[in-house]
């Protein structure tokens, strides 16, 4: 010592009143020349020599020795490097690495201003002999009741909820729409939250899945279950289960293995019990609890279930509840496939006395060290450039496929460069169009498009509880037209319009064309009503090209109650009594009060319109070739017709009034799921009666539907690239705009805008989980002139 204590040694350190006394031990200890350091060997044989020395032992009970720390210096203190006790379950990887890398985040979420729809799908499983959202809406969401997925702003989360009335609605009429009587009690509502994006896999790292999550535990009713994890398309997946509030599973499902499903008190870790286990912490799912789930190699080195939770005072870390080991016991890999999406999952039933609900709060998901792995690069440009003027339209785009080589393309696509020339000042915009209207067409932009304005009115007098008369003259003679179901699919119905009329169709007029008889009851006071007829037609300029036996019909339902169909040897005048199969149809159905009372009528099968709909359509011709037989997906039969030549085969439509169909496109060929496969040919301008037709939110005659296909440069890539499309894209959606001047040609940097941790395009093409197509829209500024662009792109 140098100089003196500043107090008495006790203040330094301390013995434990129970530890054993320090002392000595004689112990057998290798003896070495103390002049060279060398062992010392017996000669004979050669074996080294020991000898008995004196060990010193600070403390003499094992798992009692406490480190003392003394210094000489009051003003210099000594520095303490604390070693953690215990190796926290985190430390290593499941491939027993230590955690030394950083781990490489691929997704994380907070959910604090709002749900990002570029992340998150959600959605509704409703299951039964009834559908609840078909109810009145203060009928399915009275009080408690009814189904949301929505974001929880004063949480900063999102939440599925479902409560589902004890029974359905009973409908005091049949309307044909399949929802009579109603008035069941079997109901299942399930609703979800799934991130868009597939989360990639790399070979010999961890993936790792964090979710904040609390729930409802209230209820006891068996079919209730919560679920949260990962999961994909194929049936893979890792995730944690409650059933009925209380009984905890850990699953792991699998298409090769099936399920395996742990209780609680099958776990091999920490159970989460009051008084059990090395936490000894009792698990209170409605608190906010993280969760994290790890998985690698295909699950072949199984999966770890951990839970962040109080351990010892104060304290809190990740505990591992439970893990499942895989390694060398299947001829199969665990997981068809390692690329997973986040999901949460409540579902309820009819009967349950309390909500059914999951909240998200913070999520992410990262591999255990690793890098960007394996990225292919990949590229497209325009052949021919295209001529541009003030009006802005699609040049190139690019969507990811659905397939690669007959595989789940999983893949995302980040976009990194993009060059650009015109021949006049133009101004470049990056369109980001979602997927909600999808297939050949996405729904990006309208073009030529078919409506019906509003019929005039005809003045009558209510004469009984189904029977209207004419104030003066007479009816039109719809004598042949009051056949065929309300779905319009087959015959010919005139559906009476006016005030607090809804879903009534003539049934019969009298000789003398004076009286009218309807299918529901007549509001009191009627005094004026029009009739919606099928007597307007428009037909499509092209058709289906002659022996051409497989395709499909996309539209965009507009608005209002119409019917399209296939007519085949169209040749000549189309008329009513042409041979047509109508494949696709808006039909009305009722909107009830929860007390029974008729308050309006929706239509079906959507009430939202706007979406490009699809429908597959097929030519058989009969052995030896005497008949012909057209059918169409969604319809119960076909059109059979004499002969074995029904080309040409052109699209019909038939408009009620104030109804409007846009942007048709004919698509030939057997393989139409593949976007851009076969012939993409699109209407441009219809010969049209009693209907009105306009083409100019398509660039008129430039209008030219978006064609995706596969990259020939590289079979394996996930993109597709559109060179076709010459469309108006609404800039809603804009992402990035950029300026060119005459005859210039720029570079620009995308990596600011697209990236793992930014925007990025992913999702098969016809599914829920596309993220959508991003377009290049070229505009002069100036006269007008050519533009041509070059896309670059990271894939991985």
């Amino acid at each position: 010592m140098t100089s003196s204590y500043q107090d008495d040694i006790e203040n330094y350190y301390q013995i434990a009143e129970d530890a054993d006394p320090a002392g000595s031990d004689e112990v057998s200890a290798d003896l070495i020349d103390l002049v060279t350091g060398q062992p010392l060997i017996d000669a004979d044989t050669q074996e080294q020599l020991t000898g008995i020395t004196e060990e010193t032992i600070v403390l003499a009970s094992a798992g009692k020795c406490i480190p003392v720390v003394v210094t000489n210096n009051a003003k210099t203190p000594a520095l303490i490097n604390p070693i953690n006790a215990q190796q926290s379950e985190v430390d290593t990887s499941l491939l027993g690495i230590p955690r030394s890398e950083t781990a490489l985040s691929l997704f994380s979420a907070v959910n604090i201003y709002g749900v990002n729809t570029k992340e998150w799908a959600s959605g509704p499983i409703v299951s039964a002999t009834y559908n609840y959202y078909r109810d009145p809406t203060e009928w399915a969401f009275d009080g408690d009741y009814g189904y949301y997925w929505r974001h929880l702003p004063a949480e900063s989360a999102i939440q599925a909820y479902a409560f589902p009335p004890p029974t359905s609605f009973t409908y005091p009429s049949d309307d044909g729409s399949g929802r009579f009587p109603g008035g069941y009690t079997d109901g299942v509502i399930g609703l979800y939250w799934e991130s868009r994006r597939t989360f990639r896999y790399q070979p010999g790292r961890v993936t790792g899945f964090t979710m904040g999550v609390r729930m409802s535990t209230e209820t006891n009713v068996e079919g209730e279950i919560i679920q949260w994890g990962c999961r994909n398309a194929y049936g893979d997946g890792y995730y944690f289960q409650l059933e009925k509030g209380s009984d905890l599973y850990i699953v792991r499902t699998s298409p090769d293995l099936g399920m395996l499903k742990v209780a609680r008190e099958n776990w091999n870790g920490d159970k989460l019990l009051v008084g059990q286990g090395r936490t000894g912490w009792g698990l209170d799912l409605s608190k906010v609890t993280m969760f994290k789930i790890e998985f690698s190699w295909y699950g072949a080195v199984g999966a770890s279930f951990l839970a962040y939770v109080p351990d010892g005072n104060g304290e809190a870390r990740w505990v591992r509840l439970h893990r499942i080991f895989a390694e060398n016991q299947f001829t199969v890999p665990s997981l068809r496939s390692a690329y997973m999406r986040m999901f949460t999952y409540a579902r309820s039933v009819a009967g349950a006395t309390k909500p059914t609900f999951i909240n998200l709060y913070g999520s992410s998901v990262y591999i255990d060290g690793g890098d960007k792995g394996t990225v292919t690069i990949g590229s497209a440009s325009l052949d021919v450039p295209k001529n541009i003027d003030s009006t802005g339209r699609s040049i190139i785009g690019i969507n990811v496929k659905d397939k690669i080589n007959d595989v789940d393309n999983q893949k995302n696509v980040y976009p990194v460069g993009l060059a650009a020339y015109a021949s006049t000042d133009a101004r470049i915009d990056l369109v980001f169009k979602g997927a909600f209207c999808r297939d050949v067409q996405y729904g990006y932009g309208a073009g030529t498009s078919i409506s019906r304005a509003l019929g005039s009115t005809i003045a009558v007098t209510k004469t009984g509880g189904n029977q209207l008369t004419i104030a003066s003259g007479t009816f039109p003679d719809i004598s042949g037209e009051l056949s065929g179901p309300t779905d319009y699919l087959s015959g010919r119905r005139v559906k009476v319009m006016g005030t607090n009329i809804f879903n009534t169709h003539v049934t019969a007029i009298n000789l003398a064309r004076t009286t009218i008889t309807t299918d529901r009851a007549l509001p009191d006071g009627t005094t004026s009503i029009r009739l919606a007829r099928f007597n307007a037609s428009a037909v499509a300029d092209i058709s289906i090209a002659s022996g051409v036996t497989e395709g499909a019909i996309y539209r965009k339902d507009d608005a209002g109650l119409w019917r399209m169909g296939l007519w085949p040897q169209a040749s000549g005048v189309y008329t009513e009594n042409s041979p047509v199969l109508w494949f696709a149809s808006s039909y009305p159905a009722l909107n009830f009060d929860r007390n029974g009372n008729v308050v309006g009528e929706f239509r079906l099968p959507r009430d939202f319109g706007g979406c490009n709909d699809k429908t597959l359509f097929s030519v058989a011709i009969a052995s030896g070739g005497t008949t012909t037989t057209i059918s169409a997906s969604g319809v119960a039969s076909g059109l059979t017709i004499s002969g074995s030549n029904p080309w040409p085969i052109a699209v019909v439509a038939e408009l009620l009034d104030g109804a409007t169909i846009s942007d048709v496109t004919i698509a030939e060929g057997n393989n139409i799921d593949s976007p851009g496969s076969g012939t993409i040919s699109a209407v441009v301008s219809f010969t049209a009666s009693g209907i009105t037709q306009s083409s100019t939110a398509a660039g008129g005659t430039s209008y030219v539907a978006h064609k995706f296909e596969n990259s020939l440069a590289d079979p394996l890539s996930a993109v597709m690239v559109d060179t076709q499309g010459y469309k108006v894209i609404p800039p809603d959606t804009r992402v990035a705009t950029y300026f060119i001047g005459a005859g210039e040609t720029k570079q620009f940097d995308l990596s600011n805008i697209f990236g793992p941790d930014k925007m990025y395009i992913a999702g098969p093409p016809d599914s829920d989980f596309n993220t959508g197509a991003l377009f290049v829209v070229a505009t002069a500024r100036v006269g007008s002139g050519i533009a041509s662009a070059t896309l670059n792109w990271e894939e991985q």
